[in-house]
């Protein structure tokens, strides 16, 4: 295993007061919950700019962190950023498994691991987000939640668009109209039920305020289009031959940014489906280059 590779655990609360009460009783409340994290040291130190920079690298569906078993999570994104003097960060997430859907437990969990890097390496306070396919929605969900401390973001076919929705003739399917039962017998509606404490299986937009990327921090215009404003600069790598995250909604998703007057750059790379492809790992490291 990577003689560089840190894994910890952290402490965070996991209490969601979803459905308040004008009673004068105690509602919010601590219930602890337990994360895994690894951290990523650089290869060498490339910088030479005291505190290493640190970036938030998120995995997508399918994979975890676990010291056990050596899976690092969304680390292998930013290879060539860690040989250029880069540290990486991961966690699993707030369910056991890792398959989370950047619910705000895995987002608070995420924050907490951080803290911890952050106090405990010679790591600079403001970051860098990463994330591939279900990664990128959580970074997303990320960097909305605790914009202050986020430089820029650069995801890989990021899963942007929790309700399906109709771009330029073409249907995207969201992931919440994802029904079908998989092996555990849940489908992909059934988690976001539970993960965003959805009563009666019912879709409660007030439960995804502030994590649901395609509506977070947006408005629609005089003319009806959707616009998005992120807290800091956004690009976005996408196989054209993609069939699980929509080409389409990326554009889409770009298009809503730069209605808004905020930068957001697109990287379509012909013959590619949904997987990571090494000009991703290499492009993604000059442009997080650009806010060192």
């Amino acid at each position: 295993m990577d003689d560089k590779l840190i894994f910890f655990e952290v402490s965070y609360n996991r209490h969601r007061p979803v459905f308040p009460t004008p009673e004068p009783i105690l509602q919010d409340e601590y219930r602890e919950g337990k994360c895994r994290c690894v951290l990523a040291l650089p290869e060498h130190d490339g910088k030479g700019q005291g505190k290493t920079p640190l970036i938030l690298s998120f995995h997508g569906a399918g994979s975890t962190v676990c010291r056990e078993t050596g899976e690092v999570g969304g680390i292998s994104y930013a290879d060539a950023c860690r040989e250029a003097g880069y540290a990486v960060l991961d966690v699993a997430g707030a369910a056991p498994d890792g398959l989370t859907m950047g619910c705000p437990e895995h987002i608070f969990a995420a924050y907490k691991a951080y803290r911890y890097a952050v106090t405990h390496f010679e790591l600079q306070e403001r970051v860098l987000i990463a994330g591939a396919s279900m990664g990128g929605h959580v970074g997303m969900n990320f960097l909305n939640t605790y914009p202050s401390i986020v430089l820029a973001a650069g995801f890989f076919f990021p899963r942007l668009n929790m309700d399906s929705c109709e771009v330029n003739g073409h249907f995207c399917l969201g992931t919440w109209d994802k029904t079908k039962k998989r092996a555990d017998g849940e489908s992909i509606r059934d988690k976001i039920c539970r993960y965003y404490h959805f009563p009666d299986g019912q879709w409660h937009e007030e439960n995804t305020v502030g994590f649901n990327p395609y509506r977070s921090r947006s408005f629609i215009n005089a003319d009806g289009e959707r616009v998005v404003i992120p807290p800091c600069p956004i690009k976005i790598w996408q196989g054209m031959e993609d069939e699980v995250v929509s080409p389409v909604m990326t554009e889409e998703f770009i298009r809503c940014i730069r209605r808004g007057g905020g930068f957001g750059e697109f990287r379509p790379i012909a013959g590619v489906a949904h997987k990571v492809h090494p000009v991703m790992k290499e492009e993604l490291r000059h442009w997080f280059d650009r806010f060192i």
